[in-house]
């Protein structure tokens, strides 16, 4: 360990006599390229060395300000100039800092003074090209067979453009791509390369015609300019590319090219120069290891790792060399990992971690750190992490302490309130403005007008939710209007002011509707267009204020001029939603200000030469980081080979390359989660590398972990008791209905939430008819049959079942389902009553109700279907659903027929004399291939298996039951206790209400 930390001694040593000889670099000398090691603050080690002169002479007072900085990405630009800042002590004329671009085509701002200018037509933006390609992959997805939805042809010609991207940054022609495909590859694979190619060639083609550029060609021919200008007259200011870890052939060229002008130098970030000479030489362009893409740029640079130096100077913000030592060993090859054992390493502190259990705990531990940090005078914290979900759950976990942390990769716009408004607007629409999706629209906090007008808007949506909840209405504006006007009195004080408003937005609605009506939707344009016209009015100006809407104004502006059938082709009306969600999900939202200045959320790519004085690593688990390896639908691995692109597991390289990086801070703290939201997740391997050199020299940051497992919740939570209201007897009804009484006796807190609390519950929006609803238009229609005589006649039966099931016509399948059930349930129901005329019986009454008073309580009641037996009566239930169990029965949970027929015999019925209840039955009504069943008291295989066989008796036991049942709960004072028999306990609408789960099977409960 400490002989390396002399060897970087001795290289800076090296360095500085170096630059006193005048320094490698020189035309036809030693290039000038050095490193800055993982410990190293890089933007800051950076700035200090050019303003110290050490590493490359600034000619005169103005050196600095002739210098050029050429830097990766945007996000490093910000870093260096912010670092310059530290450093100046004062006023500085700042060096000039340009973007030299990445792998992924990103282009320079412009050429230093002494380079030409390119004239070229506009180059085409990433919208554009899409838009523009997917006619293309359309065809091509039709002639083999893959026709997709239109979505997944907007994500094919994404990665097409990404695909042409790559091969011009690697410079493969299009004839190399019919030499690349084997003949044992599949089928699919050689018809994509044959696309491809075609694709390939006719694209500039394409893009003339258009009057466009393509960015990366005219990238590549800018920095190929510039490499043959800088040769044959090298510039005499100073020019610095730094931060650069991985770059294609033509960039690569550019940087060897800077690294050998008399003023040019080269730093690249984290080059291992004390790895062994065996261990580089057998790094492979495929291996995962963090110092192939340095090794595969120094090879394009046509450079040594030999001849590069030790960046001369140092920062406050650089972590212990120590830590490249443990970065080096925890990353090394992994024929090399034996060696560990026999390690003397150790961790040289600043070195933590947090293992929590879910996704919400890591945030959590996270923001707790963070939060502490800022305790802090000074003192800066960064989270890093390539887990955009992570990323924002850390964010909002800040704001309940007010702090607003700046996010680099800032927000999807598709995740954004003008965002979310769009695609809701899109989704009610699609859906004929079915009531879940149209009250999510309506209720968005950009729906309506601000203000206190605001307030009148809401009472009006309310109003609107309760009629739309339970059975959807029919499809369409129309079928809302209905809902109102049937569910509305007349004589309502707001018919007219409801009803008025409602169809104010249908005016609104229309033409989007008209829009998802057609057969065939227009093109993307078109839809944008409607769209635009929709937010505005349904909206106010607020839709378009802040960055997320001007993003969604722009996006709707570049549709409306991109997303004509000439261009995209057309696009089916149900594609709409995702497609536009699609392309708003890959446009980036950044907040300008009002972020705090200590904290930041960086990407991988935004980190890149970023360093602050607390380094969090989050999402430390395989397919997170590193990341899966990617799948390209156009190049697969083979064709990538013979075309000599990059393979798609260079991304685990620059990620670990990344990872070693934010290691070497002074304070890292390494965080992930045992378990994602559906399963286990396992370990990073770069996690996994530290817990197996470290062991228990890796701390866990004890005080974060403690706090993140506690955090919404105390550590010790008292166990609930189980709810056991009692009300006085004065404020409790005297009045049940006999099925209310088995619930009162099963779960009396259910009673209690229903009839003294008043609570009931709502219906779901727009929820699908189900068994309730078909057991209620089963009862309606036997009551309406056997009161006018029609039963027995199937045309009328018809009739009445097809007028019954009218209000569900918006439910084609539903009908095609219920009409023959409901037909056999009645056919079989007016067999069962024809055989009960032929043994002299007759219906004494149909859905008859009554009610008498026992012990100064009411009791109510309904009966199904009352027989005149010649004597006595016999009393029948209706079922659609399941009749009660025997087991139930005997138990004393299901006495309502024998409480009916104690109503019958003391004569509470209406229109009926006392009698004795000779017989009661549940009649079930299935309908399938057993049409009915009727379980009935004088039925001896029925009765001899529950109480029934001795009808008395069971009366008498079942009156006394409810005579207790009323002295307890109704005329006593016994608590409604929650769930006293939840096995028999009929809903749980109000399990929620007691909170059944904070108490349920604790001994105190």
């Amino acid at each position: 360990m400490w002989v390396r930390l002399r060897r970087y001694r001795r290289r800076n040593d090296f360095s500085a006599m170096n630059e006193a000889s005048g320094g490698p670099g020189a035309a036809g000398g030693r290039p000038r390229i050095f490193t800055v090691p993982p410990h190293g603050a890089f933007a800051d080690r950076l700035v200090a060395g050019l303003m110290s002169g050490r590493a490359l002479p600034l000619p005169g007072e103005l050196g600095l300000a002739r210098t050029t900085i050429l830097l990766p990405n945007r996000r490093a630009v910000r870093a260096v100039r912010d670092a310059f800042v530290r450093h100046s002590r004062g006023a500085l004329l700042l060096p000039r800092l340009a973007v030299l671009g990445d792998l992924d085509g990103e282009l320079m701002p412009g050429l230093p003074a002494d380079a030409a200018e390119l004239e070229t037509p506009p180059a085409i933006s990433d919208l554009e090209r899409t838009m523009r390609l997917m006619p293309l992959v359309e065809r091509w997805q039709q002639r083999t067979g893959q026709a997709r939805a239109k979505v997944e042809t907007w994500r094919y010609a994404q990665a097409l453009g990404r695909a042409l991207d790559l091969i011009q940054l690697y410079g493969a022609q299009p004839e190399d791509l019919s030499g690349a495909v084997d003949a044992d590859m599949a089928a699919h694979w050689q018809a994509t390369a044959r696309f491809l190619d075609i694709a390939v060639a006719s694209w500039p083609d394409l893009l003339r015609a258009a009057g466009l550029s393509d960015r990366v060609e005219h990238r590549q021919a800018l920095l190929g300019r510039t490499i043959e200008a800088w040769r044959a007259s090298p510039p005499q200011t100073p020019i610095v590319a730094a931060g650069i870890a991985n770059a294609d052939p033509v960039a690569a060229r550019l940087l060897g090219t800077i690294a050998r002008l008399p003023a040019g130098a080269v730093v690249l970030p984290g080059l291992d120069l004390d790895m062994a000479r065996e261990d580089w030489r057998a790094l492979a362009p495929h291996d995962s290891h963090p110092q192939v893409p340095l090794k595969l740029l120094l090879d394009e640079m046509d450079a040594a790792r030999g001849e590069v130096d030790i960046w001369p100077s140092e920062s406050d913000l650089d972590g212990p060399a120590e830590r490249s030592d443990l970065i080096g060993a925890a990353l090394c090859r992994p024929d090399r990992t034996v060696s560990w054992g026999a390690s003397q390493l150790r961790s040289p502190g600043g070195l933590t971690r947090v293992e929590c259990r879910t996704p919400a705990e890591e945030a959590a531990a996270i923001a707790l750190a963070m939060r502490r940090a800022l305790d802090t005078p000074g003192k800066t914290a960064a989270l890093v992490t390539p887990d955009r979900a992570l990323a924002r759950r850390v964010a909002v976990q800040m704001q309940r302490w007010g702090v607003e942390v700046d996010d680099s990769a800032g927000v999807p716009l598709s995740l954004t309130p003008p965002g979310a408004f769009l695609r809701l607007a899109l989704e009610a629409a699609q859906s004929g403005f079915a009531p879940v999706p149209l009250m999510a629209l309506l209720k968005h906090p950009l729906a309506g007008p601000g203000g206190e007008e605001r307030t009148e808007w809401l009472r009006k949506v309310r109003r609107l939710d309760q009629f739309l909840r339970g059975v959807r209405p029919a499809r369409g504006l129309q079928g809302v209007r209905n809902r109102i006007t049937t569910s509305l009195e007349r004589t309502y004080p707001c018919y007219e002011e409801l009803v008025g408003w409602w169809k104010g937005l249908e005016g609104i609605f229309r033409p989007v509707a008209a829009l998802f009506q057609r057969r065939r939707t227009g093109d993307v344009a078109e839809a944008a267009g409607v769209l635009s016209a929709l937010v505005q009015a349904l909206s106010d100006e607020r839709f378009w204020q802040g960055q997320a809407g001007r993003a969604v104004s722009d996006l709707l502006e570049e549709l409306e001029r991109l997303g004509t059938e000439q261009l995209s082709g057309r696009v089916g009306a149900s594609d709409l939603p995702t497609l536009v969600d699609a392309i708003a999900a890959g446009i980036a939202v950044r907040p300008l200000y009002g972020r705090h200045p200590r904290l930041a959320i960086y990407g991988l790519l935004e980190a890149r030469l970023q360093r602050a004085d607390l380094m969090i690593l989050g999402g430390l688990n395989e397919g997170v980081w590193p990341p899966a390896d990617a799948f390209d639908p156009w190049l697969p691995p083979k064709v990538r080979t013979a075309l000599g692109l990059p393979p798609t597991d260079r991304a685990l390289a620059l990620s670990a390359h990344d990872f070693q990086q934010a290691l070497g801070a002074a304070e890292v703290l390494v965080t992930r989660a045992a378990r994602d939201e559906t399963a286990p997740t396992v370990a990073s391997r770069f996690w996994l590398r530290l817990d197996a050199l470290l062991g228990n020299d890796w701390p866990v940051d004890e005080e974060i972990a403690a706090l993140a497992a506690s955090f919404d919740g105390s550590a010790e939570r008292c166990a609930a008791a189980r709810p056991a209201p009692s009300p006085p007897m004065q404020a409790r009804p005297r009045q049940i209905s006999v099925t209310q009484v088995e619930t009162l006796r099963a779960d009396p807190y259910q009673f209690y939430a229903r009839e003294l609390l008043g609570l009931r519950k709502l219906d779901a929006l727009g929820e699908e008819a189900g068994p309730a609803e078909r057991g209620t238009i089963v009862h309606d229609l036997l009551e309406q049959l056997c009161s006018d005589g029609g039963l027995h006649d199937p045309q009328r039966r018809s009739e009445a079942i097809a007028t019954a099931l009218k209000g569900y016509s918006d439910h084609p399948l539903l009908l095609a389902l219920w009409a023959p059930r409901v037909e056999r349930m009645l056919g079989w129901a007016a067999d069962r009553m024809q055989e009960h005329e032929d043994r002299g019986w007759r219906i004494a009454a149909v859905e008859r109700a009554g009610e008498m008073e026992i012990g100064g309580v009411t009791l109510k009641g309904k009966a199904d279907v009352i027989f005149d037996t010649g004597g006595s009566y016999a009393v029948a239930d209706y079922k659609t659903g399941q009749p009660p169990a025997p087991g139930r029965i005997r138990e004393g949970y299901a006495d309502q027929l024998a409480l009916l027929a104690w109503m019958a015999e003391v004569g509470a019925f209406h229109d009926l004399d006392a009698r004795e209840v000779s017989e009661i039955a549940y009649w079930k009504l299935s309908g399938g291939e057993t049409e009915g069943q009727i379980m009935s008291s004088a039925n001896p295989r029925i009765a001899a298996d529950n109480v029934w066989r001795d009808l008395p008796a069971y009366f008498e036991e079942a009156r006394a039951r409810f005579r207790q049942t009323m002295a307890r709960w109704l005329t006593g004072d016994e608590p409604f206790t929650a769930r006293l028999r939840p096995e028999f306990a009929p809903y749980k609408d109000y399990e929620q209400l007691a909170r059944v789960q904070e108490w349920e099977g604790n001994s105190r409960g």
